[in-house]
């Protein structure tokens, strides 16, 4: 059996340090990103990441088309996995600022800077392109797994579901995923109307 940091609730009194939970993982990084790979995200991240170099190399044949996205496959499965079992382990961790800037900032720039090598090194056309959609489809997907993750879903450890479930629950979490910045901003502005009033 696969151990990871002991899971917490996003509202529990005692979440761990975002610094103990990354030693933790990094103590043994097999368990950590191997046996602990997530292969639902492996697997969403393939459907997503792999048209992007489809559609920036498909004026230069079906070799190149081929080629870039068996590429990007494998090495968006892998990356992708290791990935979400690392968000897996740091999604209710504090303080969410530093876990924000590793998950949005960090890990999708190391991402980036290893899925460039690979696709320079097999010679993909439209590298740069390719690349830069790469990367924003990193980002928000990202920040779309720790979304869905803190509530319950695409895990494979301790809490997981089948991924029918995960599957199914998905609409209704990019609909929530999407409106998520303007329910806070309504928030903020009825807030400072609340202010100003009192004043």
């Amino acid at each position: 059996m696969s151990e990871r940091p002991t899971p917490v609730s996003a509202a529990s009194d005692d979440r761990p340090d975002v610094r103990q939970v990354v030693r933790q993982l990094l103590h043994n990084p097999v368990n950590s990103f191997v046996r602990c790979w997530n292969w639902k995200a492996a697997a969403l991240s393939c459907i997503l990441r792999t048209p992007v170099y489809v559609i920036t190399t498909f004026r230069y044949g079906w070799q190149a088309v081929t080629l870039a996205a068996a590429v990007e496959a494998g090495f968006s499965a892998g990356a992708a996995g290791v990935y979400a079992a690392f968000t897996e382990a740091v999604r209710y961790a504090i303080p969410e600022s530093m876990v924000a800037i590793l998950l949005l900032g960090v890990l999708p720039l190391l991402t980036l800077a290893l899925d460039a090598l690979v696709h320079y090194l097999t010679h993909t056309p439209s590298l740069r392109t390719g690349v830069l959609l790469s990367l924003a489809v990193t980002i928000v997907s990202s920040a779309f797994n720790w979304y869905s993750m803190r509530r319950g879903t695409l895990l494979v450890g301790s809490g997981g579901r089948p991924f029918s479930s995960d599957l199914a629950s998905l609409p209704m979490l990019i609909a929530r995923f999407l409106a998520e910045p303007f329910i806070a901003l309504w928030r903020s502005l009825k807030m400072l109307c609340a202010s100003a009033l009192e004043d």
